[in-house]
């Protein structure tokens, strides 16, 4: 289970429709299996500063607007977010793909209705249980969207998270 509040500094903020193309070119996708390596070649042409803004912050939160994650189903485009110290990606809405790729991966997708007044620096805290996110630095308040199941695998990490979590108890319960 992970921390049911999560803070977080805004490292980067991005428009509408960012592409899995943006986040990790296609050419790379059979380069490695290493999750590193996405990490480290994230955004390179779109933002080549999205490593160094979200690296600088142990705890780094991307915001954009509308579709983010759009385009392919690969996975590797959650890697090259979340392996540079992004803990969560606060967007007004995902593909359904990209969305259950970050869910699985431990990769907190937060889906708010309005993320126009939310910049580069602030300070957010993430509410997993009262499903809200506060802007401490603005002292704005907004409503996490997302259903029960999701806020749940939310909170075990991912679909990762529940799998491991269930190997623990399999292998502490007594033998029949």
């Amino acid at each position: 289970m992970i921390d049911l509040q999560m803070r977080g500094t805004v490292a980067k903020k991005y428009p509408d429709d960012i592409n899995t193309d943006y986040i990790i070119p296609a050419y790379l996708l059979q380069e490695s299996w290493d999750k590193q390596f996405f990490a480290d070649h994230a955004f390179e042409y779109y933002d080549p500063s999205f490593k160094a803004a979200c690296r600088a912050h142990k705890e780094s939160i991307v915001v954009a607007g509308n579709n983010f994650g759009c385009g392919s189903s690969r996975e590797q485009a959650v890697y090259a977010v979340k392996y540079n110290n992004v803990v969560a990606v606060v967007a007004q809405s995902f593909p359904d793909i990209f969305y259950r790729n970050a869910l699985n991966n431990g990769l907190l997708p937060i889906q708010i209705s309005d993320t126009s007044k939310i910049d580069p620096g602030d300070e957010l805290l993430i509410d997993l249980e009262a499903r809200s996110l506060l802007d401490v630095t603005k002292g704005a308040e907004y409503r996490v969207l997302a259903t029960d199941a999701a806020v749940e695998q939310m909170k075990r990490g991912g679909f990762l998270g529940y799998v491991r979590e269930r190997l623990r108890q399999k292998l502490r319960a007594p033998a029949q």
